[in-house]
């Protein structure tokens, strides 16, 4: 673990390196490096985040999407001058659960009223279009009809990002795919391909930038939500409409061509109350969509998310005359945005162990084998089985599903996914790897990548605020340890290091009557608690907990 926590470091100075250690890339970050970077920053040196997650707003468009060109100063971002119009149909999806995070860990949810400029080139309506009359002379941020630069806040952007996403659906009313998503390798479905795994992320987002907004106007520091008069459409529109496809279509058409070059400048408040309870509705929408159209089950009465249409306009996953065909992606996001009921979850869960668990090379493979050269979706299907995106146990998405188990309970699988993954990477024999965690295991244990992942950092968070179960909340600092009995050493303890509120924190538990999860509590019989921000200045740098 402590060379998993050097991991995000490397990954800073090397970015997707060029080294020949790798096989692709050519040193820069991408879009998602940069929020998930920060990840691991919140726990092991937050000073500077702040400044951080500000300054990379700047690389949002107005119309949702954001620059995927990276230059060497924070908050540097360079326009594509290659024509290249191609929109990941998750980009939107980061920001807000890196700024969640870090408001969780500070407190701080005044940074969403931090304003900041948003991007601009030729670019525009999501990648659909190009900008004209922009030239390199105009700048990179977007402009109002008087010339100014416009500047919005961070809660703005997040909403122009979440929003427009909502509204970008196919025939199936699912978010479309896009270039890809969150695998790039699923980059053949442009035209008719859709995310539901992501589109349940998106809900997620929803739920909870309305449950901000809420706790901001309980705080008093907002009343009303500024946000430029043409993305009010996006907000106050009917909610009838949602099951309609084309007109959803229509409003968010309305808008991009209303920012195709320039924002009018004019900006509206809108109740606090009113914008959160359009979120929550979006957001109940989505899964009530996910839930009725998107089960898939075997013979055999298993059953899970599909997570993909394709770009022949079917869905991917279920029991078909080449076998069962199920992604890990979608079973995360249904788990991590809580779209499902404990029924669902547990299905979900036992068809992942079924179809996916391979402990011998490090655990949950990201997809079954569909035995084909799947085109009508992804290069990845152009991969053998085992290798990279194909089937490979892909450590980030692992992680991520480590990370969904916890939150929803089931922490023994969570320990379990992630045991497999840790055990595998230091099977030196098999993974021939440098230590920490790699990017992937490929069929034969090998580990890949060893520092190229983003996988560390969601270790690194998962580990800490879920397994020993330290974390932020508004900025007091939570502690439910979710730790199994394995976890403990020959004298019973567990202990992790962290900085928290500027403070360097050591937290023991001790287990001496070797309990396990769900068995123990604290001393006065609580399962949890929180110590306040004001009084943790007050407190030992040492904390030790008896669990009984």
């Amino acid at each position: 673990m402590k060379w998993v926590s050097f991991q995000p470091m490397l990954r800073r100075i090397f970015g997707c390196s060029f080294l020949p250690y790798h096989d692709y890339g050519k040193g820069g970050r991408g879009w998602r490096d940069l929020w998930q970077d920060c990840l691991a920053l919140l726990l092991m040196d937050p000073k500077n985040v702040r400044d951080m997650i500000i300054d990379s707003f700047g690389g949002v468009r107005i119309d949702g999407t954001n620059a995927t060109i990276i230059g060497e100063k924070s908050g540097e971002f360079i326009a594509d001058r290659n024509n290249i119009c191609r929109v990941w149909m998750d980009h939107g999806l980061w920001p807000f659960m890196t700024t969640s995070m870090y408001i969780e860990q500070t407190g701080d949810l005044g940074i969403l009223g931090v304003k900041n400029t948003y991007f601009k080139d030729k670019q525009t309506e999501r990648g659909t279009a190009t900008d004209e009359k922009w030239t390199d002379v105009l700048g990179n941020t977007q402009k109002d009809s008087r010339g100014r630069v416009h500047k919005g806040t961070l809660l703005e952007h997040l909403l122009l990002e979440n929003l427009c996403a909502f509204y970008e659906v196919g025939e199936h009313n699912i978010i479309r795919l896009r270039g890809a998503d969150w695998n790039d390798a699923l980059d053949m479905a442009a035209d008719r391909g859709e995310s539901v795994a992501f589109t349940c992320a998106y809900a997620g987002n929803l739920r909870n930038l309305a449950s901000y907004i809420l706790e901001m106007k309980r705080k008093r520091i907002i009343n009303t939500v500024d946000i430029i008069e043409e993305a009010t459409s996006l907000i106050n529109c009917e909610p009838s409409i949602y099951d309609d496809i084309a007109k959803k279509q229509a409003v968010l058409r309305k808008y991009l061509k209303e920012v195709r070059q320039t924002v009018s400048g004019a900006i509206v408040s809108l109740d606090a109350e009113t914008v959160a309870a359009d979120l929550n509705r979006k957001a109940d929408w989505i899964a009530a969509q996910i839930n009725k159209n998107e089960w898939v089950s075997d013979s055999e009465g298993n059953s899970w998310i599909n997570s993909y249409y394709d770009n022949s306009g079917r869905a991917v996953e279920g029991e078909t005359d080449n076998g069962v065909r199920m992604m890990l992606t979608g079973q995360v996001f249904a788990l991590m945005s809580k779209l499902c009921s404990k029924e669902q979850a547990d299905s979900i869960v036992a068809s992942a162990k079924k179809y996916l668990f391979d402990p011998e090379i490090g655990g949950y493979r990201i997809n079954t084998d569909f035995g084909e050269e799947k085109y009508d979706l992804g290069r990845m299907f152009g991969f053998a089985y085992g290798e990279k995106e194909n089937g490979a146990v892909f450590s980030h998405m692992a992680v991520m599903f480590a990370n969904a188990l916890y939150k929803n309970g089931r922490v023994h699988e969570g320990f379990e996914c992630l045991k497999a993954l840790m055990d595998s990477s230091m099977n030196f024999d098999k993974s021939v790897m440098y230590p920490g965690i790699p990017e992937y295991f490929n069929n034969e244990g090998r580990g890949l990548y060893a520092y190229l992942t983003g996988a560390a950092s969601w270790l690194l968070m998962t580990m800490v605020t879920e397994s020993f179960g330290i974390k932020g909340c508004k900025g007091d600092l939570k502690i439910e340890p979710k730790l199994v009995k394995e976890q403990f050493d020959e004298n019973g303890q567990a202990s992790v290091s962290l900085i928290f509120a500027g403070k360097n924190i050591t937290v023991t538990f001790e287990n001496k009557s070797g309990k396990d999860y769900g068995e123990y509590s604290f001393e006065d019989g609580t399962k949890s608690m929180v110590i306040s921000r004001d009084k943790l200045a007050g407190t030992p740098d040492e904390l030790f907990l008896r669990l009984v």
